[in-house]
């Protein structure tokens, strides 16, 4: 049984242009059409003419039912005509087909940059019996940083950078020190650290082994915590391996933003999405690769639009089930403008011909009861007058003692 498509439309052009009419034939096989990366809508009701399927724009979307969403691809099919003539008509990539009223979402976001993890550890109002236990030298600092992306690494998902101390040694030098020892770490190094005076910036670095449009690694990102303690060997029995917290640091982080429609993000969807087009655009690991060419660029920033609805469908047990379907679009940022007009139309039309829908079969009731209210105040103004009638004739017969 089907439980979830997914569909996933990419685009590199700059022009923003939305089709509405069939796309640029090719010159050769091996050619692109001029409309190639340009997204396109179908008129997918019964009654449409051949030559209107592809008029599709924001001023006449609230009328057509259903639709389907597609982008014309580089790849050509050659279709041979009558007078013996061929065309390289371009390959259109399209969408399961849309019903208005079983779209259940619409969703659009704009480009942001990424950002990565950071974290201060601030010692410049450290405690001064802690500045001057410091200063003393001999003293084990250990910075332990914990990585939360990567739990399933056995006892490996912290690192612990430790720093003892000289004499004469200042919040300042401390920082320094730090810095440079997490710095050296270059083998395991996943965060970057940067000292200003007293303080150390830990800054997450971006993983680099998905630096691929063909890869088997999902884009990934480094987050991680820290925590800052010392210990003072010299000190008395079990004092000496006690843990204290330096008091008066100051630990601030500034959590890392995930665009969710980063390029890498982007090349994630689309690949995965592949897999409904056939099983074999899963082969990653395959070589050669057997797959559709990639679209996503990663260095590419993309505006995104998700359409969310659900298609009634008949199953093999003769039951007609919902599948969940998804049509995510990316397209250069600021150029799906036009495409999310016509789209939230789309969405949004079907509420208001539901809301037409109700006001008139609620106008049809209440001409209905009204019938009704003014047949039943007749037949009662009937009963009545027959009654005063009956009245009459009884009157009169009683007054001549019949």
């Amino acid at each position: 049984m089907i439980t979830y498509v997914n569909t996933v439309l990419v685009s590199n052009r700059t022009d923003g242009a939305i089709l509405t009419q069939a796309p640029a034939k090719a010159n050769t096989m091996a050619s692109v059409s001029t409309d190639a990366g340009k997204f396109i809508l179908m008129n997918c009701d019964p009654d449409v003419a051949a030559d209107a399927i592809y008029d599709v724009n924001a001023n006449n979307i609230q009328d057509i039912k259903t639709i389907k969403i597609g982008i014309v691809t580089k790849k050509n099919t050659a279709v041979r005509l009558p007078n013996g003539t061929t065309e390289y008509r371009p390959v259109i990539k399209w969408s399961n087909e849309i019903k208005k009223h079983d779209v259940k979402s619409l969703v659009s976001i704009s480009y942001e940059p990424d950002t990565e993890d950071a974290i201060e550890i601030d010692f410049t109002n450290m405690a001064q019996h802690v500045k001057d236990l410091f200063a003393e030298g001999g003293k084990r600092i250990i910075v332990r940083l914990t990585y939360k992306d990567m739990p399933h690494r056995y006892r490996k998902w912290t690192e612990s950078y430790e720093y003892m101390t000289v004499k004469g040694d200042t919040p300042a030098t401390i920082a320094t020190a730090i810095a440079n020892m997490i710095n050296r770490e270059w083998k395991r190094a996943r965060v970057d650290a940067q000292a200003n005076g007293a303080k150390v910036t830990l800054t997450a670095l971006p993983y680099d082994d998905d630096d691929a449009i063909e890869t088997l690694n999902w884009a990934n990102k480094v987050r991680f915590n820290a925590n800052v303690y010392y210990t003072d060997p010299a000190g008395d029995g079990w004092e000496s391996l006690n843990k204290y917290f330096p008091m008066g640091t100051l630990i601030t982080k500034v959590p890392g933003k995930t665009y969710p429609a980063s390029a890498k993000l982007v090349r994630d969807r689309e690949s995965q999405a592949m897999g409904y087009l056939g099983i074999l655009n899963r082969g990653n690991g395959t070589w050669p690769i057997i797959k559709p060419e990639m679209e996503t660029k990663l260095d590419g920033q993309y505006d995104a639009i998700t359409l969310e609805f659900e298609n009634m469908y008949r199953a093999a047990d003769d039951i007609f089930r919902k599948t969940k379907q998804t049509v995510e679009i990316y397209g250069t940022t600021g150029k799906l403008t036009d495409l999310e007009e016509i789209l939230n139309v789309f969405a949004h039309s079907a509420a208001i011909e539901d809301d037409r829908e109700t006001a008139a079969r609620q106008a049809a009731d209440d001409t209905l009861n009204n019938r009704i209210n003014a047949e039943q105040t007749a037949r009662q103004n009937a009963d009545t007058a027959f009654t005063n009638q009956i009245n009459a004739i009884n009157q009169r017969l009683n007054a001549a003692g019949i």
